[in-house]
């Protein structure tokens, strides 16, 4: 078993994972990209989980996969076209983009997202237009919660939040909010409305 640590530093995550490495690395797998992979992860994963003594600590596995991101590269148009092996990666994140389908689950993907540095950063779900709580006192409770270090941790940034009806409830009309810099939530669905019950079918 590891011994837990009360403070996380390189010099503490390296002594654990090169021990664990001369402990459980072959040459063979190490030469197979494959391989290695298959042992190195583990490897990680298990210093990860058992390193840091804090209490509600848990550990998640590609946990920012991100549905669709937007981003600006640096790399000079020539550079696109070098071998993969000469090129710099040099680029900057603006938009970070998630769908849940769950109506139930979009309060994941807004604690998800807290975490990613993007100029701005979308949600969209769907909701109940029907139920007696609204969708803006929900997202408000949540991100009252999240609090204002964790919604603006990446300075002027933005929010927007899209919000669809569920299908029981097609006549309603889609409904867009962001987020002030108070955090306070601001309706900008606007004038133009989305109403699925009266697309094509």
């Amino acid at each position: 078993m590891t011994q837990k640590i009360k403070l996380l530093t390189p010099e503490n995550f390296w002594q654990l994972y090169s021990e664990k490495l001369n402990k459980n690395g072959t040459y063979t797998d190490y030469k197979d990209n494959k391989k290695w992979t298959k042992v190195v992860l583990p490897i990680a994963k298990d210093v990860i989980s058992n390193v840091l003594n804090v209490p509600n600590f848990e550990v998640d596995l590609e946990g920012f996969r991100i549905d669709i991101i937007g981003y600006t590269t640096k790399w000079p148009e020539e550079m696109k076209k070098e071998k993969k092996e000469e090129r710099q990666h040099d680029w900057e994140l603006k938009i970070a983009y998630e769908h849940e389908n769950d109506p139930a689950e979009w309060d994941y993907e807004l604690c998800n997202l807290c975490h990613i540095v993007a100029d701005l950063r979308v949600i969209s779900s769907y909701y109940d237009f029907r139920k007696e709580k609204k969708i803006e006192e929900l997202l408000q409770d949540m991100i009252n919660k999240l609090g204002m270090w964790r919604i603006h941790r990446v300075p002027n940034s933005h929010w927007l939040f899209v919000f669809g009806p569920l299908w029981v409830c097609k006549e309603k009309p889609f409904r867009a909010f962001t987020i002030d810099s108070e955090l306070q939530v601001v309706e900008i669905t606007g004038d133009k409305k989305v109403i699925p019950g009266m697309w094509k079918k």
